[in-house]
């Protein structure tokens, strides 16, 4: 008997399967899912985390959750910078949407609206529409799974789950494969003229011999369908087993984040409320994973181990041994025994030392996990335990001695003030010279250069000689937070009493610090970076540049750039004055010099230069000069240049000499 009538647009589906394989089934699938539930919950709550604690939560962040969910979770807003990734990645995601809505939908109508309300809602139009994009979410879920392995048969993109990731694709390839056939073989039984709706299995079902009898047509389906329902049970059973577990635990990761300036660090403790109360007895870092935040063991969780981080990682490129891919996933292998060390359980020292906190990790990671961080909680505990080289002490002695990281005289500072008048409050602009501009040779010819187009320009500024101390950024990167926060606080002292209302520096690390960690302390003034307030300047025509017949290429210092987002105003400046040529590394993606996170003032232990490997791209564009707008990126270019015998091919000069070059007199 055929299930349904001549000319009756109504879905056959499951009709024809017999009543005991149906309560296998849901008591098989109700199994199934309750246990991946199980495993969903019992990923958070071994963390400590309660379901109250939850819903207090999204009741009180439930927008930003769902604004979270759709940009970085449906949108895939981060994979997408990729464009063959995130075509893939869509094409899977929406393909498995579509598929996952159509078995809810037969769910729903055969087996809960018709035994209960004797109606279904596979009828009609509706059900041909519903069969056109069952198919079409089956053609995206294939195309996306054969771009997967093409990726990683083909394009040889390196990942460490390649036999996970066979598996899973393999497997769900047979199940979508499974679905096709099943549908072609259900119009080959009972073929109605608007089973063409069902295009792809409309043309598959003449795969099946005409002279088939209906109740051997009938057990093959039968067969078929039990397999397939098989294949589903074991695939849901693997999830949690798999790299495919960060459907559910990235989604969760990207929905939750909570998100903070870029350039902002964690500050584990506030320095003036300690001396107030007298309580210094504080533990700043992790000794152990069960130190590390549960923010941070949520962010391992959802590691897929895609290894995007690694690939940008200029440590890893430089062969040091620090991975940031393998540091979060250590931590995830053993989160929930948090007895594990951090050095050397999870990375070596050399390694927490080897990070240049370029946040090159961050940006590239699709799931918002923080690579980086791991690193620096050990760098604090390395600190607290005082398991510091000789460069390392003197540095943070020269700190607490002199106020700077070179160990001069706060007095030599004042050296600049025959280049620029003292800070005064009749004074706009508050020049922020930075260490590397008072006491570094190259870096104080920047501050000279810049001060001379300020008084070009008619700038009502002044600078601080003596009175201006470290900013602290490079001691918080290297873990020392407590002598940060002194620096903080006696900078801003100093702030307060000029009444200081803006601050330009040339030193991306100042101008972020300034910007993005100095206002939990207190801090309440403009600040802008030297690239912006000299592009204004440029553009009113305050200064006037000619544009020269030569080409530049250009360094985005990472502090500006990918921290800050800051990348058009160089940009400005470089081709007002000649003729810009990008390197292949540039903008969000560019590669760190291999000065940040304190590895200007001591080394690591690497196979070759992070400096000498960026230079080599400035050399690829066969561009006369690179412009730079980080005193630290200036130094370690020119030292390469130097070391690799470049001097001849290339000039390096910072923007604001790239201005002073071509001004009209």
């Amino acid at each position: 008997m055929r299930p349904i009538m001549a000319g009756a647009i109504v879905s056959p589906t499951l009709v024809f399967i017999p009543e005991l394989e149906l309560i296998i089934l849901y008591i098989t699938s109700f199994s199934a899912a309750g246990f991946v539930l199980y495993w969903y919950y019992r990923s958070y709550s071994r963390l400590g985390i309660k379901v109250s604690d939850l819903l207090a939560y999204v009741g009180k962040n439930w927008k930003s959750m769902i604004r979270q969910a759709l940009s970085y979770g449906a949108f895939h807003k981060k994979t997408v910078k990729n464009a063959y990734a995130g075509v893939m990645h869509l094409l899977i995601f929406y393909g498995m949407l579509i598929l996952f809505i159509s078995t809810a939908l037969i769910a729903l109508s055969h087996d809960i609206l018709k035994p209960l309300f004797h109606f279904g809602i596979l009828v009609g139009s509706f059900y041909l529409n519903f069969e056109v994009w069952t198919n079409i979410g089956g053609i995206m879920l294939l195309a996306g799974l054969g771009m997967a392995l093409y990726r990683r048969l083909a394009k040889k993109i390196v990942l460490e789950s390649l036999f996970d990731d066979y598996i899973l694709i393999l497997g769900i390839v047979i199940l979508s494969v499974e679905g096709f056939f099943l549908g072609a073989l259900k119009i080959a039984l009972f073929r109605n003229s608007f089973d063409i709706y069902r295009f792809i299995e409309w043309y598959l079902s003449y795969i099946f011999p005409k002279t088939m009898s209906l109740n051997l047509g009938i057990t093959i389906y039968r067969e078929l369908w039990m397999v397939h329902i098989l294949t589903a049970f074991v695939l849901a059973i693997y999830l949690p087993f798999s790299k495919f577990s960060h459907i559910a635990l990235s989604w969760t990761n990207v929905t939750i984040k909570k998100f903070r300036p870029r350039g902002e660090m964690t500050t584990p403790f506030l320095l003036s409320e300690a001396l107030e109360t007298g309580n210094l007895d504080f533990t700043v870092g992790a000794k152990e994973v069960l130190n590390l935040p549960t923010t941070m063991k949520i962010d391992s969780l959802a590691c897929t181990n895609c290894g995007r981080c690694e690939r940008a990682c200029p440590a890893v490129l430089a062969g040091s041994d620090l991975d940031p891919r393998v540091v979060v996933q250590n931590v995830k292998t053993v989160v929930y025994d948090g007895k594990v060390q951090m050095v050397p359980g999870i990375l070596t020292e050399n390694a927490a030392w080897s990070c240049t906190t370029c946040q090159a990790c961050v940006e590239e990671c699709p799931v918002l996990i923080d690579p980086h961080s791991f690193v620096m909680e050990s760098r604090r505990n390395l600190v607290m335990e005082n398991k510091l080289t000789k460069e390392m002490t003197q540095y943070f002695n020269n700190l607490t001695n002199t106020q700077n990281p070179y160990g001069n005289s706060p007095a030599d500072r004042d050296d600049l003030l025959r280049f620029g008048p003292k800070y005064d409050s009749s004074k706009e602009i508050l020049y922020w010279a930075g260490c590397m501009g008072a006491f570094d040779p190259r870096g104080k010819k920047v501050a000279e250069t810049v001060m001379g187009l300020f008084k070009k320009a008619g700038v009502n500024f002044g600078i601080l000689g003596s009175e201006e101390r470290c900013t602290g950024e490079t001691a918080r990167r290297m873990g020392e937070e407590g002598r940060f926060q002194e620096l903080v606080l006696q900078n801003i002292d100093t702030f307060r009493k000029y009444n200081v209302k803006k601050i330009v520096t040339a030193c991306p690390h100042c101008f972020n610090t300034f910007k993005n960690e100095y206002p939990k302390f207190g801090l309440n003034v403009e600040v802008e970076h030297h690239s912006k307030f000299l592009a204004e300047l440029v553009e009113s025509g305050k200064l006037k540049v000619r544009k020269k017949e030569e080409t530049i290429t250009l360094h985005d210092p990472c502090y500006l750039g990918r921290v800050n987002g800051e990348f058009d105003n160089t940009r400005f400046i470089v081709n007002t004055s000649g003729t810009l040529t990008e390197m292949e590394k540039s903008r969000e993606k560019s590669m760190c010099c291999g000065a940040g996170g304190g590895n200007y003032w001591y080394k690591v232990k690497s196979q070759e230069s992070i400096s000498h490997l960026r230079m080599q791209q400035a050399l690829e564009t066969k561009a006369g000069k690179l412009a730079v707008a980080c005193p630290f990126c200036n130094a370690m270019m020119e030292d390469a240049s130097r070391t690799m015998d470049a001097q001849g091919k290339i000039q390096i000069r910072d923007i604001s000499e790239i201005i002073a070059e071509g001004l009209e007199n």
